[in-house]
């Protein structure tokens, strides 16, 4: 694996579609074991059942995540974690912006493809 890898948010392009977009920063080009990114929900209810361990860290927006008849609702500054197997609903009614850790890596779609980026080195400062 190469070393440090740094992630300029002005190099980040977010494409939504159906509600989401998922930038899978720390994925299989990079890690054998994690993975993790920054997304965005909007406007989606998004039903999922985690395969992996997971993290949610919320940056900016109003989250809920359902599991069963409990309701989380999550705002800027709170974290969640969800255990792997859990059959959960993703929902944002207006842009929610988050930060996600996932592992094993091999069990999420999104990290589990190898994607190289950055390409080039970090600019100095």
């Amino acid at each position: 694996m190469a070393g440090v890898k740094l992630f300029r948010e002005r190099d980040q392009e977010f494409k939504i579609e159906d509600g989401a977009a998922v930038l899978a920063l720390v994925n299989a080009g990079n890690s054998p074991a994690m993975g993790a990114g920054i997304g965005i929900f909007e406007d989606c209810r998004i039903e999922w059942t985690v395969t992996y361990d997971e993290v949610l860290f919320i940056h900016k927006g109003q989250f809920r995540l359902r599991v069963g008849s409990d309701v989380y609702h999550a705002g800027p500054g709170d974290t969640l974690w969800i255990p792997a197997n859990t059959s959960l609903v993703y929902e944002a009614d207006a842009p929610v912006t988050f930060f996600y850790a996932v592992y094993p890596a091999t069990k999420s779609p999104s990290a589990m493809k190898k994607i190289d980026y950055p390409a080039a080195p970090p600019a100095r400062d």
